[in-house]
């Protein structure tokens, strides 16, 4: 009898044990982002915030990089983002590669607000990569505001490239 009790209590607590680990599993989010180009023109999915996210496209003959959200409430494109990336790379010749990451910006000092993306370009030539910041505010998703123009912000560029072509 003492022996059955024994039993009853372990496995009580191992139930107990189980329980606790499965209700405060709190469950990682997944964050997917697509990239995908061609000789001529990129297309890539950027995070801004809150489930919201920006579709960008670089056109490799101009240097236009252009950015869209979608409004959550009515499904139409409101916020376009627009900077030509081109005078960041002065040997250009349209050899652009891009990719997007996950940032916080939390630290960032400066009046705009920033989301929570980053987009990187590269050009083969110059063998430099450009970060590019987003400005947005969590305010712009909850919003029926009409359309807006806003402008990627440059952040940094670094050298990929230490040897020089021939």
């Amino acid at each position: 009898m003492a022996r059955k009790m024994i039993l009853g209590i372990h496995a009580a607590l191992i139930v107990a044990v189980l329980l606790i680990l499965l209700i405060e599993r709190v469950p990682t989010p997944a964050h997917a982002m697509t990239a995908h180009g061609t000789d001529r023109k990129s297309i890539a999915t950027v995070p801004l915030d809150s489930g919201m996210e920006a579709v960008v496209t670089l056109d490799h003959v101009t240097g236009d990089m252009t950015g869209y959200v979608l409004n959550r409430v009515n499904g139409q494109f409101f916020i376009r983002y627009r900077y030509n990336v081109s005078k960041d790379f002065p040997s250009h010749q349209g050899a652009y590669l891009m990719a997007v990451g996950h940032a916080d910006f939390r630290g960032f000092k400066s009046n705009d607000r920033i989301a929570n993306g980053v987009i990187y370009v590269t050009e083969e030539t110059s063998g430099r990569v450009c970060a590019y910041a987003i400005p947005w505010n969590p305010l712009f998703a909850t919003s029926s505001a009409t359309e807006r123009e806003l402008t990627f912000i440059p952040l940094d560029h670094a050298q990929t490239r230490f040897t020089e072509l021939r």
